[in-house]
């Protein structure tokens, strides 16, 4: 019997609300994560895009003045594939250089050009990925913040603590509980309410 495709699955409920359908995606990435690798890969990197597609949150564009043209700016093509590339690599370390040559620009040249285009250092945008990444876990499941902290590119848990707080404004335990609400079995899993 072969494996479903997170996204063949959501073709097959176009109804269904785009919510229910991250939240199915992180809980079945959750439960391959110790299995199977590549399969949590896929349903998270599925859940991240439907929530590019679907999330009220701005999301970062290229930018472009209607009249002048963009100088130092990198092209469209290569815009996308160097944000496919950081988005499906955003769970292990990834070095600028390795971007850089995925686009076929020097390292200081695709810098220069990521940051014209779109508003922020290729690093900062790689940590502001990942913390929205790490919001998406701590909403839909009971991972400890450690785990998560790895899962999301983080080196531990105080590193996604600094970054988060630099991001968010606050740390990621009080977050999480002030997503939560007065209920802490709220969270999918129900349970203690213990929430590191």
């Amino acid at each position: 019997m072969s494996e479903e495709h997170p996204l063949q699955m959501m073709s097959r409920a176009q109804s269904t609300h785009p919510a229910v359908e991250v939240s199915h995606l992180v809980r079945r990435a959750m439960s391959f994560f110790e299995s199977d690798r590549a399969a949590a890969w896929r349903c998270l990197n599925d859940a991240s895009n439907l929530l590019g597609r679907e999330s009220s949150e701005p999301r970062i564009e290229l930018r472009a003045a209607a009249d002048a043209p963009r100088r130092c700016g990198l092209p469209k093509w290569r815009a996308k594939r160097a944000l496919a590339y950081i988005e499906a690599n955003l769970g292990s370390k990834i070095a600028i250089g390795e971007v850089a040559d995925i686009v076929a620009l020097s390292k200081s040249h695709f810098s220069r050009a990521f940051k014209q285009s779109l508003g922020s250092s290729p690093m900062t945008y790689i940590a502001t990925r990942r913390v929205e990444r790490a919001k998406v876990m701590m909403t839909s499941s009971r991972e400890q913040l450690s785990d998560i902290a790895l899962a999301c590119g983080f080196a531990d848990q105080s590193h996604l603590n600094r970054y988060f707080r630099r991001v968010v404004g606050t740390s990621p335990g009080l977050w999480r509980r002030s997503v939560a609400g007065p209920n802490p079995g709220a969270l999918p899993g129900g349970g203690s309410g213990l929430l590191t």
